[in-house]
């Protein structure tokens, strides 16, 4: 049975903070360590052997400086301050960024590194009455609401011939959505209306603008924001007629549920973009239609949680 699975382990409050604390702390000799303590083993053979005072002096000179660094390796953990932010909702195959704060007191900790299993480690130093953000890079995240698991803090700090160590149990979740699949239509949507009812003959209303895509006419193209350094944008108009457009399950293209939540997460973010009104409906749960971040979002997690035991 691995350690961390029986591991006095920190937990974090309902304010996201966590504290270090004494008896959350294992230390237990590096490979470098256990090389000094062998050799101040041999050292000691030899003064004793030979009855040589400056050897035994020596020796036990060299063993009050390990058993020092022992206790200032643990120290540099203790008490240490630590929030876990989380991390922004990501698609799958998109690596996650999880950020946590440490905070320390009235005094620095050096080689402070953060990790969760399997995942690349980060170090940081933390100054004297600081507050150091880290982000966490957490790879291969699947569709779905995720905990990361446990984090460890550890560090070697100051002799390396120690690691200390705790673990810290993180409970804030990251959202993972579907990875956007190829962009379609809906039943109902034809090409020329693709902007969802801004078309681009100039006869009507101005609408917006939108990022310029291959095909659109170039008399649209609005030149000023070009001359702005602001990109190539297409300048769309509503002729005021159009009609919400439903992205239904039975619709989306797809050979499985995967594919069908892929499609759909890719027609949502075309709708959202071209400025059109939505709604979506699933077998498990219906959306009206509206526009905007918030409306975005909430079909995006509908989305990501489909079949899921927390939606």
């Amino acid at each position: 049975m691995a350690l961390a699975d029986w591991a006095r382990i920190e937990r974090v409050g309902d304010n996201g903070w966590a504290e270090i604390g004494a008896r959350r702390i294992y230390i237990l000799p590096t490979r470098y360590g256990l090389i000094y303590a062998t050799l101040l083993f041999l050292m000691l053979l030899g003064a004793v052997n030979y009855g040589n005072n400056p050897a035994h002096l020596l020796t036990f000179l060299l063993a009050g400086l390990g058993s020092n660094g022992m206790y200032l390796t643990w120290r540099n953990l203790r008490g240490l301050e630590i929030q876990c932010a989380g991390a922004a909702p990501i698609f799958a195959g998109q690596p996650a960024d999880f950020r946590v704060t440490l905070l320390s007191d009235g005094r620095e900790r050096p080689a402070v590194q953060l990790a969760f299993a399997d995942e690349p480690p980060s170090l940081v130093d933390v100054a004297a009455d600081s507050r150091q953000a880290v982000g966490l890079t957490i790879n291969d995240l699947p569709r779905g609401l995720h905990r990361p698991g446990r984090l460890t803090l550890s560090t070697p700090y100051p002799l390396g011939l120690f690691r200390a160590w705790c673990y810290v149990d993180v409970d804030t979740d990251i959202l993972v959505y579907p990875k956007p699949g190829r962009s379609w239509l809906p039943p109902g949507e034809v090409h020329g209306n693709r902007d969802g009812g801004m078309s681009g003959d100039g006869n009507d209303d101005f609408a917006g603008l939108r990022r310029y895509q291959a095909g659109d006419p170039p008399a649209q193209i609005d030149w000023k924001s070009f001359a702005r350094e602001r990109g190539l944008n297409t300048r769309l108009f509503s002729d005021g007629a159009s009609e919400p457009v439903w992205l239904n399950w039975s619709d989306a293209p797809g050979g499985d549920d995967e594919a069908r939540l892929c499609s759909l997460t890719r027609a949502v973010l075309d709708a959202e973009a071209a400025g059109r009104h939505y709604g979506l409906q699933t077998p498990a749960r219906s959306l009206a239609p509206g526009l905007g971040s918030t409306h975005r979002l909430a079909c995006l997690r509908l989305l990501a949680l489909y079949g899921k035991a927390d939606a």
